[in-house]
C-alpha cells in the first residue's frame, strides 16, 4: 500500500514565508557612470528634444518614434526633470538621423520640411 504522507509536505511551497534577513536586503541600484552625460551634453540633448518636438509636432509624436512614453520624454526635456542618459541620446540621434556626436556637441539643426516642394 501507498503511504498517505507521500510525498512529504516539505517542498510543496506551502510553508509560510521566512522573514527577510536584514543583512540580505538588496541595495538600491544606481545607474552606471558610463552612461551618464556631462552637464553640457545633457543640456544639448534637452535642446535637441525640444527642437525635435517642434519638428514632429508634439511630444506624443516624438515619443512614438522613440518608442517611449510621452511623459518620459517630457521629463527629460524639462531642465529640472530627469537627466538624459547616453542610451536616450543614442535613440534620439537615430530618430533625428544624425550622429550621436553631433547631438551631444549641440550642433543639431532641425529644419521643418516644406510641403509641396521637392527636396
Amino acid at each position: 500500500m501507498h503511504d498517505l504522507d507521500w510525498p512529504g509536505s516539505y517542498g510543496q511551497e506551502n510553508d509560510p514565508p521566512c522573514p527577510p534577513d536584514p543583512s540580505e536586503t538588496p541595495r538600491p541600484r544606481r545607474k552606471s557612470g558610463a552612461l551618464m552625460l556631462s552637464e553640457d551634453e545633457a543640456r544639448h540633448v534637452r535642446v535637441a528634444v525640444r527642437k525635435l518636438r517642434r519638428a514632429f509636432g508634439s511630444f506624443n509624436a516624438l515619443a512614438a518614434r522613440l518608442d517611449m512614453p510621452a511623459n518620459t520624454v517630457r521629463r527629460i526635456a524639462n531642465p529640472k526633470g530627469t537627466p538624459p542618459t547616453g542610451t536616450f541620446a543614442i535613440r534620439l540621434a537615430a530618430v533625428a538621423g544624425v550622429a550621436v556626436e553631433v547631438l551631444l556637441g549641440g550642433k543639431l539643426v532641425v529644419t521643418t520640411p516644406i510641403i509641396g516642394r521637392a527636396a
